[in-house]
C-alpha cells in the first residue's frame, strides 16, 4: 500500500509532525499523512532522522519508511532533546561519532549546521555548527563509504 500525502487547509485542525511538532513545510518538505491519519512527519525530518532506514517492502510506507519504523522513531525521539530549542523529538544527531548534539531538522538550519545530502547515493548527514571543519576535512573520504560505516553503525 503506499502513503497518502495530504496538507490539511482551512479551518480544520492543522496536522503537525511528530518529529518536529511543526508545520514548517518551506523548510522540513511536504508534510506526509498515513492513509489511517495516525501519523504525520516532514518529509526532511525523515530522510535526517539517525535511527530511520528507507523500507523498501509492499507494506504500508511514509514517504519510502515504513510506518512502524516511523512510529518507533517518533517514540525514540521523545526522549532526545534539541540542543536549540530544548524541545522533544530531536532525532537528528551530528554525525561525528563523539558529539551528542541533536536537533529538529529547521533547527538544524537555524544553528547553521551543515547540511549533506546526495539524494542519489541515499546520504542525509549533518554536521553541527561546531563540526563544520570536520566535515569539509572528511571530503577525502568517499560518501559511499560514509554511508557503509552509517549503516553499519545503525545495525548495531
Amino acid at each position: 500500500m503506499s502513503s497518502s500525502v495530504e496538507q490539511k487547509k482551512g479551518p480544520t485542525r492543522q496536522r503537525k509532525c511528530g518529529f518536529c511538532k511543526s508545520n514548517r513545510d518551506k523548510e522540513c518538505g511536504q508534510l506526509l499523512i498515513s492513509e489511517n491519519q495516525k501519523v504525520a512527519a516532514h518529509h526532511k525530518c525523515m530522510l535526517f532522522s539517525s535511527a530511520l532506514v528507507s523500507s523498501h517492502s509492499d507494506n504500508e510506507s511514509l514517504g519510502g519508511f515504513s510506518i512502524e519504523d516511523v512510529q518507533k522513531e517518533i517514540k525514540r525521539g521523545m526522549k532526545l532533546m534539541c540542543s536549540l530549542c530544548h524541545c522533544p523529538g530531536a532525532t537528528i544527531g551530528c554525525d561525528v561519532k563523539t558529539c551528542h548534539r541533536t536537533y529538529h531538522y529547521h533547527c538544524a538550519l537555524h544553528d547553521k549546521a551543515q547540511i549533506r545530502e546526495k539524494p542519489s547515493q541515499g546520504i542525509y548527514m549533518v554536521y553541527c555548527r561546531k563540526h563544520k571543519k570536520t566535515a569539509h576535512n572528511s571530503e577525502g573520504m568517499s560518501f559511499s563509504h560514509i554511508l557503509l560505516l552509517r549503516r553499519n553503525l545503525r545495525k548495531i
